[in-house]
């Protein structure tokens, strides 16, 4: 009996000594034995010697292949970037992008002269082109007035003006002879303007027909001061050269010396008078003026007044001036 038992017991140590050679238990039992020599059961593992080394070569070369497809990556992009710098240096410097804005100015004028001067008028266009191609378009309307000599000089609106010339009286005496020739005259006048065509003010004449002598009659001393609102009538106020009328009411002094043998007379009178005529000037500047003018004054003084051999006529005048002015 305790032969038979010795027996299996030695059996028993051989197989286990084998299966110890091959296998590597951990926790308490091993119940299966799986196809790869693995054996799972809860937390106790058993796995065969076999099994453990290719487990482990299993993960080495799995590495080996990690680090070499790691490694072709790397090559790879080696070679791109080279192949990039190669592209790079065969195109040459990149060109730099400026982003720029452009535009477009387009002028529409239109010029026009006349007497009142020069207007220059249109409309300035410009369009901008920005960097994205957005153009936009904006106009701007302008308009440029040059005044002409004739519109400066109608900027202001006094003038004084003096005036010199000559005069002539066609009154005559009983006799029928007349009282005197040419003489002198002048005079000086402040307008201001009270429209565009029309000027009104102060006028001043003096006038000094030299006197003449006939059979026992001599005639001297033929004067006469006329004060009066004195008006001018333009009739082109937008010309260099202009014709107007001039035009007064007032008053006139008139004094005559008449000798007759030996008798000698000096008499003078005062009596509403009114003049009218035509004049031409030319406006050297916007200030300056010159021209001629004729004057008709009527004077409602009697000669009979002035003298004994009056034909009891009112005095008349024709006078021309050469005017001179200025305007402020």
């Amino acid at each position: 009996m305790n032969k038979h038992w010795m027996i299996a017991a030695a059996a028993c140590l051989f197989a286990g000594a084998a299966f110890a050679q091959d296998s590597v238990t951990y926790g308490e039992i091993a119940v299966v034995r799986g196809a790869d020599g693995t054996v799972v059961m809860g937390e106790e593992v058993t796995a065969s010697k076999e099994a453990k080394g290719a487990k482990k070569a299993a993960e080495a070369k799995k590495a080996s292949a990690k680090a070499q497809m790691k490694a072709k990556q790397q090559a790879a992009g080696a070679k791109a970037t080279q192949a990039a710098n190669e592209a790079s240096l065969k195109a040459g410097e990149p060109k730099l992008k400026v982003n720029t804005t452009t535009t477009t100015t387009n002028v529409y004028d239109v010029s026009m002269k006349d007497k009142k001067g020069t207007s220059d008028y249109g409309i300035i266009e410009e369009s901008y082109t920005n960097a994205q191609g957005k153009t936009t378009t904006d106009g701007v309307a302008y308009s440029n007035y040059t005044p002409s000599r004739a519109a400066r000089a109608n900027e202001k609106r006094g003038e004084v003006s003096f005036a010199v010339g000559q005069t002539y009286s066609f009154n005559k005496d009983t006799e029928k002879d007349r009282y005197a020739s040419n003489g002198i005259a002048a005079g000086a006048s402040v307008l201001w303007d009270m429209a565009p065509h029309f000027g009104m003010g102060f006028d001043y004449m003096f006038l000094n027909p030299d006197g003449k002598s006939h059979d026992g009659r001599n005639y001297h001393r033929f004067r006469a001061h006329n004060i009066a609102l004195g008006g001018k009538y333009t009739l082109n106020v937008w010309d260099n050269l202009r014709v107007y009328m001039p035009m007064g009411a007032g008053l006139m002094n008139a004094r005559l010396k008449t000798d007759a043998g030996d008798r000698s007379t000096s008499k003078d009178k005062w009596g509403a008078s009114l003049y009218t005529g035509l004049g031409l000037q030319y406006d050297f500047s916007a200030n300056i003026f010159a021209g001629l003018e004729y004057r008709y004054t009527y004077a409602f003084v009697s000669d009979k007044h002035l003298s004994d051999f009056g034909r009891d006529k009112d005095l008349q005048f024709h006078t021309v001036f050469f005017r001179l002015g200025t305007r402020f």
